[in-house]
């Protein structure tokens, strides 16, 4: 039986009992039955007339974790008599937003099913997305300023292992930046360089080669990604081939118009980046998941580039994650959804621009290890933090005006661009003139380097445009901006012209509609505006008045506007008028006579537009042809507005400037604060200083108590370096500092189910990834290692590990631990190592944290007394202190007999070795009961020669 879709919706409301309805739609339910088998991360709807269905998991899941409410799931009967099938109805409205939370929150894939005739139930793939490939859902996703402004991006993946090297190659492609980036580098077991390159690049999908369970390289490089968490999508392995990859890159980079396309494509061949074999397999698989070649309006359009990941500091996704540089935990920033001071980029964003943002978050993954370019960004930051009025110029008057230039880019390489886009891009670069004169004015020390990476760029491009200005003012008709109509000058065709002359006469007799409508509440209104103050434009008239005749297109066109207040004297007076809506700003509504004269109106304004289709297109195709200039405009207006962010989060934060030496080897923070933390609402941060040195004390051991400000001290450390190396001003009240290849920070302990990894082995493999790639100029973050396994177990680890970075790595390291006994370590390497705590006090069985980090040892555990704080029962803290003591006595009686051991089993350089062989081991295992087995021999090695 086949069954209408207004039928299913109307019978939708019939429920029978357990919420089961009367619906039994065979057909449907046949043809649901054979559609090809999907992943659990695909989601799909079924359109029909006026709204959507989806059906069994889908929409379970809809309802449970976007819906967050089972009261929306209808039971559809089946024709086969299995269980009900679960339904949820989505509507227009609703499906937009959940649209946007499954591709850009979720990172899920969608399908869009679709009728093949309307009276059929043959249902075929309409369209469909995913976060790397939204191409189809653009005009939905993006028409929102809702809609997380961070860029998407696909990226591809080739493993290749050739005389026992593993190479991998990798290509992004973003659609919207329209960019195509290369890079092939060598990787470990670990594939720690992938990772780097995943926070670097900060791709919403990755496509790898069909593979099978017994192909262990491409298993284990998925469990990275997915990690990261990054949606993994295979391909077959036929796409991953380079053929014509050559004619392919001819056809899709940018070239100019008068160039030859055989000598292009010779030039294309040439291109450093087509030395890259693995790279460029990995490009053609992205090209044919996105469709390139298939859509002409993307056709020499891509700019070619190469990711070099040693330009930018190292991080990993452990880091971003201990670090809060974005406000969730998978990295993935929603601007809606947490407190500006959750995260380093809440902080720090100030930007008024899309573009700015997207950058912002760029340079927050990319941090620079170039001190010159480090300096560049400071010395600007520097300029207007001095300077507050170009400051708030800038902020308040200049970026506020500029619209997202890569969204209007985009939709004019769609061809859905219009009249209103190119006003926008005229506004702006109209105000540019402006800028340049407020920064010329600056007459401080850096007034070089903000000539030179601001004001020249900038200037040139307003040399670009002023042909563009020129245009648009000939063209367009400005003063009808203030109704919101976009159209063509009047003076360019007769018929334009005699079109609107009868509109100007259709807004006389507007006006005097009103001008009777004021005469008739006049003695009911508190104010009634006179004939001559009515404005012709777009309800420009003071605020005091309480009519208003103005023109909304998003509502139908001309509409009176009174004030709320007026609202029952409105209704009473005027029976036949037509409430079309209410808004915070007042009444919108129509009488008889506008509604005929707006219908009139109407009409004119569709012939208007027709008749000038011609004259749109021809200034449509110009403004397209400044696309590469916009986006470098884009570029430059976005380095503007993030720099100037830094200055206001800085003047704000009471920030300071980091300065830089290679040749010390230093991190020496005065009075160092942790940024996030210290806005939170009744904090009163208390700061430490941190002495770090390359050469002497640089590894430091940190004891003290639960909630004492360990893992706060340790985390402000690694916040302060990436601030200083992405050009912002720290929270500190001096920073001398040098430049770190990367932070990887190894912190709590967590099991990741997800992946079916518990708190060892996650343990495990972070160390393990540490150790593999820091180098001399690293800095790592470790907090309570070992605490994912038994005591023993987990400080033999932590004093292995421990010894091996101080001794072996030679790089700066805060390490916060509960293992008390690994203080003694310091007696190994005086000098190298340094031993502090986080102060506390305990007043009459009460712990007074102090937060302040002091030289040495924590003298006693503090445990109970958190306990304490966090209001255990009474006799639980008594039973505690008492087994406490008994432990406490009997350990003493052991105590010195085991420090001594401690000393004289890294004494040996034999012993180290026995450890670390051990150690090793563990770089290569991916099995947790071979990694435990492992841990194990290593605590019985370290027992044998009297190490425990």
């Amino acid at each position: 039986m086949d069954i209408d879709d207004e039928e299913i919706l109307n019978e939708s409301t019939n429920v029978l009992n357990n919420g089961i309805t009367s619906i039994v739609d065979t057909d449907f339910y046949l043809a649901y039955k054979k559609l090809p088998n999907k992943t659990a991360v695909t989601i799909r709807l079924f359109e029909r007339n006026e709204y959507y269905t989806c059906h069994g998991d889908d929409a379970l899941f809809i309802a449970r974790e976007l819906l967050h409410s089972t009261n929306a799931l209808k039971y559809w009967k089946t024709s086969d008599g299995n269980k009900p099938l679960e339904t949820i109805y989505v509507s227009n409205k609703q499906f937009e937003d959940i649209l946007r939370k499954l591709l850009l929150v979720k990172q899920y894939r969608v399908e869009i099913w679709k009728k093949t005739q309307k009276t059929s139930n043959d249902w075929t793939l309409g369209y469909h997305g995913s976060p790397g490939n939204l191409t189809q859902f653009e005009d939905i996703l993006f028409s929102s300023s809702l809609t997380s402004q961070e860029s998407s991006g696909v990226l591809s993946c080739k493993l290749v292992t050739e005389n026992g090297v593993t190479m991998l190659g990798l290509a992004l492609i973003d659609v919207h930046t329209l960019t195509i980036k290369l890079c092939q580098v060598t990787v470990s077991n670990h594939y720690s360089n992938l990772e780097t390159i995943l926070v670097q690049l900060g791709p919403k999908e990755c496509l790898l080669p069909t593979f099978t369970s017994t192909e262990d390289n491409y298993l284990r490089l998925k469990k990275v990604i997915e990690k990261s968490g990054v949606l993994v999508t295979e391909r077959p392995k036929v796409d991953f081939s380079s053929k014509d990859i050559k004619q392919d890159l001819s056809r899709l980079l940018i070239k100019s118009k008068d160039e030859d396309n055989d000598k292009f494509e010779m030039k294309v061949g040439v291109m450093p980046e087509m030395q890259m074999e693995h790279a460029k397999c990995a490009l053609s698989a992205a090209i044919k998941f996105l469709q390139l070649l298939g859509d002409k309006n993307q056709l020499n359009r891509f700019h070619l580039k190469t990711h070099q990941p040693d330009l930018y500091m190292r991080l990993d996704t452990a880091a971003m994650i201990a670090l809060n540089i974005f406000p969730d935990s998978r990295q993935r920033p929603d601007f809606s959804a947490n407190s500006k001071s959750s995260s380093v980029y809440g902080l720090l964003n100030n930007c008024r621009t899309a573009q700015g943002q997207r950058l912002l978050m760029q340079w927050l993954k990319q941090p620079l290890t170039d001190m010159a370019k480090i300096n560049e960004r400071l010395d600007i930051v520097d300029a207007f933090v001095n300077d507050s009025g170009i400051r708030n110029f800038i902020t308040q008057d200049f970026l506020g005006r500029i619209p997202d230039f890569e969204r209007i880019v985009r939709k004019f390489i769609r061809k859905k661009a219009n009249l209103e886009d190119c006003y926008k891009i005229y506004v702006a670069v109209n105000k540019i003139p402006k800028l340049i004169e407020y920064i010329s004015e600056f007459n401080g020390p850096n007034k070089d380097v903000l000539n030179h990476l601001i004001i020249q760029p900038i200037q040139e491009m307003i040399n670009i445009f002023s042909k563009y200005i020129e245009m648009i003012e000939t063209t367009m008709d400005l003063d009808r901006i203030g109704h919101h109509e976009y159209i063509i000058k009047p003076d360019y065709d007769k018929d334009l012209k005699e079109c609107r002359e009868k509109q100007d006469e259709l807004e006389s007799k507007m006006h005097d509609d009103l001008s009777s409508i004021c005469d008739k509440l006049s003695s009911y209104l508190s104010s009634t505006p006179s004939r001559s103050s009515i404005s012709k434009k777009n309800g420009n008239e003071s605020t005091r008045e309480p009519i208003r005749l103005v023109y909304d297109p998003k509502q139908g066109g001309w509409l009176y506007r009174i004030n709320r207040k007026e609202s029952a004297t409105l209704q009473k007076q005027l029976p036949n008028i037509t409430i079309k809506v209410t808004k915070k700003e007042g009444i919108f509504f129509q009488t008889p006579r506008l509604n005929d004269l707006n219908a009139k109106y109407s009409m004119l304004n569709a012939t208007y537009n027709e008749t000038s289709k011609e004259l749109i297109d021809e200034v449509l195709n110009i403004a397209a042809s400044y696309c590469d200039s916009l986006s470098q405009l884009a570029e430059i207006l976005a380095q503007l507005d993030c720099l100037v962010s830094f200055a206001t989060a800085s003047v704000n934060g009471n920030y300071v400037r980091p300065i830089f030496s290679n040749e010390q080897q230093k991190i020496h923070l005065i009075d160092s604060r942790h940024p996030c933390v210290e806005k939170q609402d009744n904090i009163n941060f208390i700061s430490n200083t941190v002495e770090l040195d390359r050469n002497t004390h640089r590894f430091q051991i940190i004891t003290g108590p639960n909630m004492g400000g360990k893992s706060t001290y340790i985390r402000q450390v690694g916040v302060i370096q990436l601030m200083a190396q992405i050009g912002c001003f720290v929270p500190c009240k001096s920073c001398h500092t040098t430049i770190v290849d990367c932070i990887l920070a190894r912190l709590g302990a967590n099991d990741d189910l997800a992946l079916g990894v518990s708190t060892f082995m996650s343990e495990m493999l972070e160390m393990s990834t540490i150790l593999d790639i820091a180098t001399s100029n690293s800095l790592l973050i470790i907090d309570e290692l070992g605490r994912g396994t038994s005591t023993y177990d987990g400080f033999g680890l932590a004093w292995a590990v421990a010894h091996y970075i101080s001794m072996t790595i030679k790089c700066f390291c805060l390490f916060a631990t509960h293992f008390h006994e690994l203080t003694s370590i310091e007696d190994e390497q005086p000098g190298i190592i340094q031993n502090f705590h986080v102060d506390a006090l305990p007043v009459d069985d009460k712990l007074v944290l102090l937060y302040k980090l002091k030289p040495g040892v924590c003298d006693q555990s503090f445990g109970i007394h958190v306990a304490q704080l966090a209001q255990f029962p009474e006799h639980v803290i008594e039973f505690a202190k008492k087994r406490a003591q008994e432990l406490e006595e009997f350990n003493n009686n052991e105590n010195e007999n085991g420090k001594e051991n401690i000393r004289h089993g890294f004494d040996s350089s034999e012993s180290v070795e026995l450890i670390w062989g051990e150690l090793e081991k563990l770089k290569s295992i991916n099995d947790e009961e071979q990694a435990r087995t492992i841990a194990l021999s290593l605590l019985n090695k370290a027992e044998s020669v009297g190490l425990l």
